[in-house]
């Protein structure tokens, strides 16, 4: 037997409307209520047998009336009204908020005999749309605040920016005041090597210009055809000792290199002069020792210098009290490009707390010293391109290193 098709079951109008969710009543054209469904009950809380007969208005809020029965002209005129959002009182007194749909009831003549309403309960979206409502607005207020409190924050952020770049800028300042008093205060301190440099292409000049004087006061003419030559001689030694000023003067005032290729083992012997000058060099054995791959480098020759004064001075200073004053000054061809220079002592070495600031402005390990000379000689190196490290020596003492560009050659010197 076959199954019924589904198409065959067609419910009634009055069960359409006993199971709807929504409210369905029809009233005459004076608003008289003809039918009212479970759902209208359950909306209203009138049961059905308490509303037939009675007239629609027991639904309307009070002051609102007028609206039911202008949606009765409307209706007997034959016209529709669709989703119209409007509240209606419940049994109990409280306002039911409603999507009112309404159609004209035509009788068997054509004309409108009554009104058939649909009511669909919107309390529950409204209040969620009230509640979305209340929560932008809240978003809003938030956003406003809080992009109030972003542009205040931006604007003390850009003012600490300022100040920041301000006190930069007084900190750059500072630093190149400490850095040229520093170079000043090192100049002051290196015054005697300086001076001992000075004096050996001055002594000879006036050597020569006191020899020329003799031979043309010799009259005989052999001799006073010598003395330009000799005069000559002292001109090129005047001429060293102002380019050793000049130099001086030009680091004091900028600090700036003026790098050429220089040969390692002279730079390093005639520093050596200088720095072994005085009672404190006194006992001390020194040993230089050159990389023969390497003889030239690219520098500054005056500053690398004074870098080398000062540090070879600082090793004897550091081995006074000791009984074993041994300096050693070694050169390195580490790569293609670069060389190491180490200078050596047997002294105490440094602490801890000193090695960790070493480089620093103001720290020394010198009774009474400012600690300004290592803090200028890493400038300088850092000037060249290279690097100053400390480092415990092995045997006792404390080893410095330097880089320096190299100059690829052959055939370097030694010496010892």
């Amino acid at each position: 037997m076959a199954l019924p098709s589904r198409l065959e079951y067609r419910p009634s109008p009055a069960a359409i409307v006993e199971s709807s969710n929504d409210a369905i009543i029809c009233t005459d054209l004076s608003g008289k209520i003809a039918s009212w469904n479970p759902a209208a009950e359950a909306m209203f809380g009138y049961r059905l047998e308490e509303v037939i007969g009675q007239f629609i208005f027991l639904l309307a809020v009070p002051g609102r009336e007028d609206e039911m029965q202008l949606i009765l002209d409307q209706i007997s005129k034959g016209e529709r009204i669709q989703h119209y959002e409007t509240v209606r009182r419940h049994k109990d007194g409280r306002q039911v908020a409603i999507s009112l749909t309404v159609s004209p009831i035509r009788g068997d003549s054509g004309h409108v005999v009554g009104a058939s309403k649909i009511a669909r309960d919107i309390t529950d979206r409204q209040r969620a749309e009230a509640e979305l409502r209340r929560l932008n607005e809240t978003l809003e207020q938030r956003v406003v605040k809080q992009t109030a409190e972003l542009e205040e924050v931006n604007r003390k952020l850009q003012d600490e920016i300022a100040e920041g770049e301000r006190a930069d800028q007084r900190l750059q300042e500072l630093q190149s005041e400490l850095f040229h008093a520093a170079r000043l205060s090192e100049v002051g301190q290196m015054a005697p090597t300086l001076a001992h440099e000075l004096n050996q292409p001055l002594s000879a000049a006036a050597n020569s210009v006191n020899a020329a004087r003799r031979l043309l006061a010799s009259g005989e003419p052999h001799k006073i055809e010598m003395a330009p030559e000799v005069m000559d001689e002292a001109a090129a030694e005047i001429l060293r000792a102002g380019q050793i000023i000049g130099r001086l003067r030009a680091f004091v005032v900028k600090g700036e290199t003026e790098r050429r290729v220089e040969n390692v083992a002279q730079m390093v012997e005639q520093a050596r002069t200088l720095a072994l000058v005085g009672v404190e060099a006194a006992g001390v054995r020194s040993f230089f020792r050159f990389d023969p791959n390497v003889d030239r480098v690219f520098a500054d020759r005056v500053q690398i210098q004074q870098v080398l004064v000062n540090l070879m001075r600082n090793a004897i200073e550091a081995m006074t009290a000791g009984t074993r004053r041994e300096l050693e000054v070694r050169t390195t061809l580490v790569n293609e490009h670069t060389i190491d220079i180490a200078i050596a002592d047997s002294g105490p070495g440094l602490t801890e707390p000193v090695a960790n600031h070493l480089f620093e402005p103001f720290v020394s390990t010198k009774p009474g010293g400012m600690g300004l000379g290592l803090s200028i000689c890493r400038s300088i190196v850092e000037a060249h391109g290279g690097r100053l490290r400390s480092e415990p020596n092995p045997g006792g003492g404390t080893i410095f290193r330097f880089t320096l560009t190299a100059v690829p050659s052959t055939g370097a010197s030694d010496g010892s």
